[in-house]
C-alpha cells in the first residue's frame, strides 16, 4: 500500500508543473472583474497615500498645528475630486496623439460596451482622481505650518484640475513628450513626483519660511515634535499604499504576465525603499554620530520615488542601488537648500523633485527601450511647467488674499476652540 501511495505522489509531482503551464486565459468577465477591482484598490491606495502623507506631516509638526493640518488634508482631497471631475480627467485622456492640451469638459461615465474597454470607467476615474490628489499633498507638506487654508485649497483645485493633468497628459495620455520624445515613466516619477516637487519649490520660495526658522540668515531648529512615532507609522502606511498604486499603474491584473509584472514592481520598490532607509540611517550615524529618525522616514519615500520611473525592468541589485542613491539625496540635500533660506517643512523637494529627477535619468540603465534624450526632455518639461505656473498662482494669491497664516501664539486660542467644536 505504501508503494502505491509513493507512486501516486511522484506522479502528482511530475504532473503539477505541466498542469501549471497549461493554465488557460481568464474569461472576459473574469478579466473585467479583476481589472476593475485592481483600479478600485489602487484608487484606495492613492487616497490612503495622501492621508498617510498628511499624518506624517502632523507627526513632524508642532502639536499646535495638528488640527489645521488635518483640515488641510481633508480639504485638498475634497477640492481635487471636483476639479478632476470638472476638467482634470479629460485634459489627460482627451488629448490628441502628440498634442499638448486635452479638452476642458466634465467627465461622464461611459460603460456602454464594458467588455471592449476591459474595466469599469468609474473605477478607472476613481484611481486617476486619487493620483491627482498626490501632487497637492506634496505641495501642502512643503509649506506646512504657515499657509492659510483657503489659498492652499484654491491652489489644490488648480493643481488637480489643470497643472497635474497637463503634465500627466504629456507623459501618460499620449501627449507630446510621451509620443515624440518617448519619455518612459511607468510609476509617476515625472507625472506625479516631479510635478509636485517643483510646485512645492515655487510655493516654499514665495510663501517664505516659518517664523523663527532663519535668524540673520542662519537656520534655526524649531521646537521638536513629540509625535515622531506617528510620522514613522505614517511612513509605513505610505509605503504599503504606494505599492497598491504601482499595481494600478501597471494597468492590469488579469493575465499571468500582468501578475508577474506586479510582483516584480512590488519587490523592486520595497528593495529600493529599504536601501534608501538604511542609507539614511548609515549616513546620519556617520555624520551626526546618531541615526536620524526623520531622515529615515523621508528616505522611505525617497526610495519609492527614485524607483518609480521604472520599477519593472531593474534587476534586484539595480533596484537596491537606485534606492540607495535616493537615500543619499534626501540626506545631503536639506542642508544645501537651507543655504538658500528655503524652508521645506516636509522635506519634499529632495524626496520628490530631486529623487524623481534621479529616477527619470537612470531609467536607460536598466531599460533598453528608454531613450536618454527623451528622459531629459521630459524631466525638464515636467519640472519647468509646474514650477512656472505654480509660481504665478502663488504670487497672485500672495498679493490678493494673502497666503501666510498668523503666528502660532496668536492662533492658539482659536485652534483650541476648534478642537472642542462639534
Amino acid at each position: 500500500m505504501g508503494r502505491y501511495c509513493l507512486a501516486a505522489l511522484a506522479a502528482a509531482v511530475m504532473i503539477a508543473p505541466a498542469a501549471a503551464q497549461e493554465l488557460g486565459p481568464a474569461s472576459e468577465t473574469t478579466r473585467y472583474a479583476l481589472d476593475t477591482g485592481l483600479f478600485l484598490i489602487a484608487g484606495l491606495g492613492a487616497i490612503l497615500f495622501v492621508f498617510a502623507f498628511g499624518l506624517r506631516d502632523i507627526g513632524l509638526a508642532r502639536a499646535l498645528h495638528a488640527p489645521a493640518l488635518c483640515l488641510r488634508t481633508i480639504g485638498l482631497v475634497g477640492v481635487t475630486v471636483f476639479a478632476f471631475w470638472a476638467t482634470g480627467y479629460n485634459l489627460i485622456h482627451m488629448i490628441e496623439r502628440g498634442g499638448l492640451l486635452g479638452d476642458f469638459q466634465f467627465w461622464l461615465p461611459d460603460d456602454a460596451d464594458p467588455l471592449s474597454v476591459g474595466y469599469s470607467s468609474g473605477a478607472y476615474w476613481f484611481f486617476q482622481m486619487g493620483l491627482a490628489a498626490i501632487p497637492s499633498a506634496i505641495v501642502a507638506s512643503a509649506v506646512s505650518e504657515r499657509v492659510k487654508l483657503w489659498p492652499l485649497l484654491i491652489f489644490s483645485a488648480l493643481m488637480g484640475g489643470l497643472i497635474y493633468p497637463i503634465v500627466a497628459a504629456w507623459v501618460w495620455g499620449g501627449g507630446y513628450f510621451g509620443d515624440a520624445w518617448r519619455l518612459y515613466d511607468l510609476g509617476g516619477a515625472a507625472a506625479i513626483h516631479i510635478t509636485g516637487g517643483s510646485a512645492a519649490l515655487a510655493a516654499a520660495y514665495i510663501v517664505g519660511a516659518r517664523q523663527g526658522r532663519f535668524v540673520d540668515g542662519v537656520p534655526q531648529r524649531l521646537s521638536p515634535s513629540t509625535a515622531l512615532p506617528l510620522a514613522a507609522f505614517a511612513g509605513g502606511v505610505g509605503l504599503i499604499s504606494w505599492l497598491a498604486v504601482l499595481a494600478g499603474l501597471g494597468g492590469s491584473f488579469s493575465t499571468i504576465e500582468a501578475a508577474i509584472s506586479a510582483g516584480s514592481m512590488a519587490v523592486n520598490s520595497i528593495l529600493a525603499a529599504a536601501a534608501a532607509a538604511l542609507t539614511g540611517l548609515a549616513l546620519t550615524q556617520i555624520v551626526y554620530k546618531r541615526a536620524g529618525l526623520v531622515t529615515s522616514i523621508n528616505a522611505l519615500f525617497a526610495g519609492l520615488v527614485a524607483i518609480s520611473a521604472d520599477p519593472l525592468h531593474p534587476s534586484l541589485w539595480q533596484a537596491v542601488m537606485i534606492g540607495a542613491v535616493g537615500g543619499v539625496i534626501v540626506t545631503v540635500a536639506p542642508p544645501f537648500l537651507e543655504r538658500f533660506r528655503l524652508d521645506d517643512a516636509g522635506f519634499v523637494i529632495p524626496a520628490h523633485l530631486l529623487c524623481g529627477a534621479w529616477g527619470i535619468i537612470i531609467v536607460p540603465w536598466s531599460n533598453p527601450d528608454a531613450w536618454f534624450p527623451g528622459q531629459i526632455a521630459g524631466l525638464i518639461a515636467a519640472a519647468a511647467f509646474p514650477l512656472m505656473l505654480s509660481g504665478l498662482v502663488w504670487t497672485a494669491l500672495k498679493y490678493s488674499i494673502g497666503v501666510r497664516s498668523r503666528p502660532p501664539e496668536e492662533t492658539q486660542s482659536e485652534l483650541l476652540r476648534e478642537d472642542i467644536a462639534p
